[in-house]
């Protein structure tokens, strides 16, 4: 009998700030763990008057990454 389990993400990515709020973090600590590349993250490009980027923290990853700690024997389906 296979059993299911629903796991439903807010946002597949979210700022720095956004992740310190949510997960109780100071700022500088997730800022030193992004470089230290203890998160899974990406850049955005932002485009206009000047050029930038903002790094965004990947939580779909992360999810995933504690179900499989979870349960090591876990299959994940994508729908």
């Amino acid at each position: 009998m296979m059993t299911t389990i629903s796991i439903t993400i807010s946002a597949p990515y979210v700022t720095v700030d956004e992740f310190a709020r949510v997960s109780g973090m100071n700022p500088r600590t997730v800022k030193k763990y992004v470089h230290e590349g203890l998160l899974p993250t990406r850049k955005k490009r932002i485009t206009g008057k000047h050029d930038r980027s903002t790094t965004l923290i990947n939580m779909t990853a992360l999810t995933l990454e504690g179900a499989k700690a979870f349960n090591p024997e876990l299959n994940l389906m994508e729908q």
